[in-house]
């Protein structure tokens, strides 16, 4: 039997299932290939090798993996520019791979981003009820390396939902539009986490959310609970959304840790745009992070 064929009985038999009981059938039998989920507003595709996932992506953009590194204190943005240089004359390696061979960040600084991206992608495909799903099963081969099990994927996927909802209504949604309140100007010293001060130096009460966790290279679930801390450490304020005082230190959600993988690095990082990280370092003028700032 043909595979175009195999495609279509696998469709027709679950054309009642929901995405998440269609991976869980495919990992049940092993299976290799791609899982296409098309809705109105959104597109998305879900490899697996061997009943295990290996990447997961959306037609929509993907949190830059360069400026993520740069935002959590991993990587500065001189020695970004000088993967990037490296990058472009070696066409066919990914951004992560080239920074690693550089010895500029570690395979795990990495992989730990990129299991938040796919968490994230996974969670947003979850999410579609109008989306028409197929399977497209190919040989393992030609499948990228094996990552978390499907199980693991849907698990944190569903995390990320379940914190979503919390964190949303103390901080609103991605359409939120921040601002720095009188404590942020007031001449105070405070300890901020790289990820705190990158989302911080951005709020300007004209960019919304979704815009600033971009430019950070977030994903919205991150620069959200960045933000819950900052609203209750009371150097931000959110329209509508009620200041909550903390006289703890400012914190954000840990995120699920990845489950342990061997050789497994996740596709995401193709996905990187480097005007947009070239844009960012002509803007900050190569200025390298200190973890404490006089606010």
């Amino acid at each position: 039997m043909g595979a175009d064929a195999q495609t279509k009985i696998f469709a027709a038999d679950h054309q009642s299932m929901d995405m998440a009981t269609q991976l869980r059938d495919a990992a049940s039998r092993g299976m290799s290939g791609h899982l296409d989920a098309v809705s109105v507003r959104l597109s998305g595709q879900i490899w697996l090798r061997e009943g295990r996932v290996c990447t997961v992506s959306l037609s929509s953009a993907t949190p830059a993996l360069g400026m993520r590194l740069v935002s959590g204190g991993k990587l500065s943005l001189n020695s970004l520019g000088t993967a990037l240089a490296t990058q472009k004359q070696n066409p066919a390696m990914r951004l992560g791979d080239v920074l690693v061979r550089l010895g500029l960040v570690t395979r795990n600084d990495v992989e730990a981003i990129a299991w938040e991206q796919m968490s994230d992608g996974m969670a947003t495909l979850l999410e579609l009820r109008d989306a028409a799903c197929t399977f497209t099963p190919v040989p393992a081969a030609s499948c990228p390396p094996a990552g978390p099990t499907v199980e693991e994927a849907i698990a944190a996927a569903q995390s990320r939902a379940a914190r979503w909802q919390e964190v949303v209504r103390m901080v609103g949604g991605s359409d939120t539009v921040a601002e720095l309140t009188d404590d942020v100007m007031g001449g105070h010293d405070m300890t901020l986490r790289p990820e705190e001060w990158a989302l911080l130096c951005r709020i300007d009460g004209r960019r919304t959310l979704a815009n600033i966790a971009d430019q950070a290279g977030f994903t919205i679930l991150e620069g959200a609970s960045i933000l819950q801390g900052l609203l209750a450490a009371g150097l931000v304020t959110v329209p509508q959304v009620p200041l909550v005082p903390a006289p703890a230190p400012v914190s954000a959600q840990t995120p699920t840790p990845a489950p342990t993988t061997t050789g497994w690095t996740s596709k995401t990082d193709l996905f990187d745009d480097p005007s947009d990280l070239l844009r960012e370092l002509s803007e900050l003028g190569g200025a390298e992070f200190s973890g404490r700032r006089h606010i």
